[in-house]
């Protein structure tokens, strides 16, 4: 299974958000340098993040990027969803047919789909030690 560079950044970002985001809001370029995301396209997923409802990203001295959510309500799936969008489909490219062959690759996709759900940033939180920041949203 392939992940593209869109989401893997994607997800290490609003990590980042959820374990130092809950006192105020957090920079990119700190967002970047703790994750080793290029810093233009950090700012280019934030944007989309922005717009698909999971980030509030505010301009000026006070500005930085906000989780819009507690990270208990944010899923992988979530962000897979922004950042890839509802047609991407893993395995990619198949061929609309109905058989036993598609039946499996239909099945990959639903566990697939189910795995992402059922992960969070709270529990890439608490599987790394990291104590997430204390969000009052």
């Amino acid at each position: 299974m392939r992940v593209s560079s869109r989401v893997d950044y994607g997800v290490r970002a609003l990590f980042d958000l959820a374990g130092h985001g809950g006192s105020g809001p957090v920079l990119s370029r700190e967002i970047a340098q703790r994750q080793g995301i290029p810093e233009p396209y950090l700012h280019q997923l934030l944007g989309a993040l922005n717009r698909g409802g999971l980030v509030r990203s505010t301009r000026g001295p006070q500005g930085g990027h906000r989780l819009t959510q507690s990270p208990d309500r944010i899923t992988l799936h979530d962000i897979w969803l922004i950042l890839e969008g509802r047609d991407r489909r893993a395995p990619d490219d198949l061929p609309p047919r109905q058989d036993v062959i598609s039946d499996v690759w239909s099945s990959v996709q639903g566990d697939f789909e189910a795995q992402l759900r059922s992960v969070s940033l709270q529990t890439l939180l608490e599987r790394s030690g990291t104590s997430p920041a204390d969000y009052s949203i």
